[in-house]
């Protein structure tokens, strides 16, 4: 593993280019946000999701055996593959729990 403090910003970036898996916006990260990047072992779920193209998503979806793969979006496609990061996503979702003003309301 080379030592990424080392390098300038350029050869950084020349790193996270050939990188695999491939590093989505290598190329307007900050010389910080690249050694970060490139000095992790295992990169996140949503970074590898991320980087992935339609494509790429569609052959995962065929591998798999899912019907009509063809009309659907690349989100549709990752909700499809991928529901536990989706579901992750709605369980953060507090809309339910606002308060209704109007309820309060005196009248």
């Amino acid at each position: 593993m080379p030592n990424y403090h080392d390098m300038s910003l350029v050869e950084l970036k020349q790193e996270a280019k050939n990188h695999t898996p491939k590093i989505k916006q290598y190329y307007i990260k900050s010389r910080a946000e690249l050694i970060s990047i490139l000095s992790m072992n295992k990169f996140s779920d949503e970074m590898i999701l991320a980087k992935k193209t339609i494509t790429e998503l569609r052959k995962e979806a065929k591998e798999k055996n899912y019907a009509g793969i063809w009309k659907l979006r690349r989100s549709e496609l990752v909700e499809l593959l991928y529901p536990s990061t989706k579901k992750e996503n709605k369980d953060d979702d507090r809309r339910d729990k606002h308060d209704d003003p109007k309820k309060g309301e005196r009248q």
